[in-house]
């Protein structure tokens, strides 16, 4: 009796008021991204939309008014538990926010819930200041590591990917014949392109593939490996309680600082200029690339602050070239 009593009065209200049934939330993707196409800049759009790609698992299984401000909170609560940086949770509530109000325009839902969220406390983090993780301290992690995970963190380490870089990572964006692997929805939904190494290719190498099934690193039957950055920290705090009870020095790291050991030795080594250690790590000036200069002699800066790659003391990348 309760169930009929709803139904009449959402048919009774849809009758009065004009008030739409549930609309699915990937319907409503579809309905935003039919309008506004055409409006946004195609690089807003694609940034937009690599946003709501990577929120899919938070939202398909909703109507789009089931979408609250709780629900908004979640979410940003789960992204942060999961390592994503602020600016990043800012932006994919921007996109989250354009296809709200489209569904707002459309009447399906009386207002904007990301409207409600206090964005001032999702501020950008300040830049925090580099320290590189000592060899010592890295192979005791990498010994503790499923072997799985330590070939991500390795990867990230050789490549200068970031995490999510790597755990997005799909078979097709690897080019085995030009030696290069493509990042296809990086920091601001940019797309790079960078070389593989002797070391990333054998690391690629190590990766079974699950037929049928996009992702380089994988778990269950084939699903993009998840739940990475909370997983290292717990090897990472047994680690640290075992260097303890034995006295051994140990010191703790976060997974970001790999990109920053990668930047770092990329300089020292001489495989680039800082202008192509730019583009190889994606930055958007610069001035935030500039940054790993302070860890490197005078000679190795000058040579690293040249227009002109060394090109010389790259890796070969050929079979012609490794002679």
């Amino acid at each position: 009796m309760k169930r009929l009593a709803a139904l009449k009065e959402e048919i009774e209200d849809k009758a009065r008021f004009g008030i739409v049934g549930p609309v699915a939330w990937p319907a409503a993707v579809v309905s935003w991204s039919e309008a506004v196409q055409g409006n946004l800049a195609e690089r807003t759009f694609a940034r937009y939309a690599c946003s709501l790609r990577q929120l899919r698992s938070f939202f398909d299984p909703l109507a789009i008014q089931a979408v609250t401000v709780d629900v908004l909170k979640e979410v940003v609560k789960s992204r942060r538990r999961a390592g994503v940086k602020n600016a990043t949770i800012r932006r994919d509530l921007t996109a989250l926010g354009s296809v709200l109000n489209h569904a707002a325009d459309e009447g399906w839902i009386p207002e904007n819930p990301v409207a409600a969220l206090n964005l001032r406390r999702i501020a950008p983090e300040r830049t925090v200041r580099i320290v590189l993780p000592d060899d010592a301290s890295v192979a005791m992690v990498f010994a503790a590591l499923p072997d799985r995970i330590r070939d991500l963190c390795e990867l990230t380490r050789e490549a200068g990917l970031r995490l999510d870089e790597a755990i997005q990572l799909r078979h097709t964006a690897v080019d085995r014949a030009g030696r290069t692997l493509t990042v296809a929805c990086g920091k601001g939904s940019k797309t790079r392109v960078v070389p593989l190494t002797a070391k990333t290719e054998a690391i690629l190498d190590r990766q079974p593939r699950y037929i049928g099934k996009p992702w380089v690193f994988w778990q269950g039957k084939g699903e993009q490996i998840a739940g990475v950055s909370s997983r290292i920290g717990g090897y990472m705090r047994r680690v640290a309680r075992k260097a303890a009870q034995e006295g051994v020095e140990f010191h703790r790291f976060s997974h970001h600082d790999f990109r920053h050991l990668f930047a770092v030795e990329y300089l020292r080594h001489g495989r680039g200029s800082v202008y192509d250690l730019q583009g190889e790590l994606g930055h958007g000036t610069i001035t935030v690339t500039e940054r790993y200069l302070a860890f490197l002699t005078p000679e190795q800066a000058r040579t690293a602050k040249s227009m002109v790659a060394q090109r010389g003391a790259h890796e070969p990348r050929s079979e012609a070239e490794r002679g």
